[in-house]
């Protein structure tokens, strides 16, 4: 599955997982949340604070250089910490570019340029942190709008088990899945499943979130 990074909401992720959130998620964001800035944890977050800076312009402000200073004198635990790409990333998040951040963070370790391959983005660790963004792995049929655990279940035992499997299955064929597992599921619409799990297989998160936008419990509205 192709990488891209989450700019709006859906993300298809290297190693055959997928990230989705609303479009308007970066907003719980804060200006004075340093901790968005790969590298900076909450010790770190505290040092910066105490010396008066306090918010991601104050920090896109700052010189690696200086920087530097105060992490020495700060103490020796911090020596083997290098601030240099944090005035960027800060910059970025001063800016709301929040595809450029993530994109710049998957290319960084701890915060340092490396040629190691893509780690995971300190942006999207936090929203998922904070229940704004969602992981699914290749096949998870809860991607699809309308299916929880329990119908991905039922689906599972009928041996539809991924999302091309479930793309192929006419409605009718997963109506009667629904239906010889009781009265409880007599509430679920099937209709649009097959639908969004062709655009899952297939890869085109995009058409897919401008689809389930418009749906409601996995029903067309």
């Amino acid at each position: 599955m192709a990488s891209a990074t989450v700019g709006g909401a859906v993300s298809a992720l290297a190693g055959g997982e997928v990230l989705r959130g609303s479009a308007n998620m970066y907003a719980a964001l804060k200006e004075d949340n340093l901790q968005v800035v790969e590298g900076i944890g909450p010790k770190m977050d505290e040092v910066l604070k105490t010396n008066g800076i306090k918010t991601w312009s104050s920090l896109a402000s700052q010189t690696p250089e200086g920087l530097r200073a105060i992490l020495d004198q700060s103490g020796t635990r911090y020596q083997i910490i290098d601030p240099t790409t944090w005035p960027d990333q800060a910059a970025l998040a001063s800016k709301g570019e929040w595809p450029q951040l993530i994109a710049m963070q998957k290319a960084l370790d701890t915060g340092r340029d490396t040629n190691t391959g893509p780690t995971d983005s300190k942006v999207e660790k936090l929203l998922i942190k904070m229940g704004l963004l969602r992981k699914f792995t290749k096949d998870d049929l809860k991607l699809v709008e309308g299916i929880g655990p329990k119908i991905e279940g039922l689906l599972h035992d009928a041996g539809i088990k991924t999302w091309e499997a479930l793309a192929a299955t006419s409605v009718d064929q997963i109506q009667k899945v629904l239906d010889a597992a009781g009265d409880r599921y007599k509430l679920a619409d099937p209709g649009t499943w097959p639908k969004q799990a062709r655009l899952a297989h297939e890869g085109k998160w995009q058409e897919l979130d401008d689809y389930q936008h418009f749906l409601q419990g996995g029903k067309e509205t």
